[in-house]
């Protein structure tokens, strides 16, 4: 079907074959071989609507980032759009001055919700993403905040997320048999973030200031809360990775753990866990979905 593609379209359409080096290494060549203004991701399962649309706002505007809404697919047959909140639609904001921290935004970095200048994730190549690696996606939340210079957002659904497909990666099962994996991610984002210093008296700066010792300590919370003698040892090596990468990077949870010993670190981060569950689901704030 792909190859019928590029023979009624070529202009618009090009078939690469490589060896599987698994989905970000077909992202790492797509971003390498692309040539338009801008670039969008699409998985396999999911699909795009509106891209008529699209594209003449597209042809409008000369914005780094561009965020659409999301349209989710779930159980039941059941859909539900992502909004966006806190944002002027069409409305060009700079991103050095946007405001990071009050606005939710951040929430939708991911491809689902974004399309990227080409050149705003040229600056980050070779290699950006992770080859042969589940999640390899997730450093695109760095480098779409970090590379842009400006921002915009369109009143429209675009992408088409299909939720809970049997084995789908980010089920809780499949997260927890991938756990290894899953660090392995996390840990190229916190170092990504670590490289790609923004300027300061930014509020980009002040976002990563408050975003990354919570990535950090994020391992500190989780770890505590599986058996003892494994949360023990895989907390021991995360702390000792995250000593190198940045031992400037604490916070509360972080102190704890290098202060107290585990067996009573253990009980007390899971009841702070407990607590802060609790608060989450307490806590009023803008409606991020609708039902579709």
């Amino acid at each position: 079907m792909s190859r019928e593609y590029v023979k009624r379209y070529p202009q618009y359409f090009r078939q690469i074959d490589k060896e599987n080096g698994g989905h970000g290494s077909v992202w790492n060549m797509g971003v390498e071989l692309a040539h338009g203004k801008y670039l969008r991701f699409l998985d396999s399962d999911d699909w795009l609507i509106n891209l008529d649309k699209f594209l003449i706002h597209l042809q409008q505007t000369n914005s780094d980032l561009i965020l659409t809404k999301t349209r989710d697919y779930c159980e039941n047959n059941e859909i539900w759009v992502q909004q966006i909140n806190d944002m002027e639609f069409y409305h060009t904001y700079d991103a050095n001055s946007f405001d990071w921290l009050g606005n939710r935004t951040h929430n939708y970095l991911l491809h689902h919700c974004c399309t990227y200048k080409t050149e705003v994730f040229r600056q980050f190549m070779p290699n950006l993403f992770l080859e042969k690696q589940p999640y390899d996606d997730v450093v695109l939340w760095p480098a779409a905040m970090i590379g842009a210079k400006s921002i915009e957002a369109f009143d429209f659904p675009l992408y088409n997320y299909l939720m809970n497909r049997p084995g789908q990666s980010i089920s809780k099962e499949v997260q927890r048999r991938n756990r290894a994996a899953k660090l392995k991610t996390d840990q190229h984002t916190i170092e990504f973030y670590e490289a790609h210093p923004v300027a300061a008296n930014t509020t980009k700066a002040a976002f990563i200031a408050a975003k990354l010792p919570k990535m950090y300590s994020a391992k500190y919370r989780e770890y505590a809360e599986l058996p003892y003698d494994e949360g023990k040892r895989l907390l021991y090596k995360w702390d000792l990775w995250a000593r190198h990468i940045n031992p400037n990077r604490k916070n509360l949870w972080i102190r704890l753990y290098r202060t107290l010993p585990y067996c009573i670190y253990r009980p007390l981060c899971r009841i702070g866990q407990r607590l802060l569950r609790l608060r989450r689901r307490t806590e009023d704030g803008p409606q991020r979905y609708i039902r579709g």
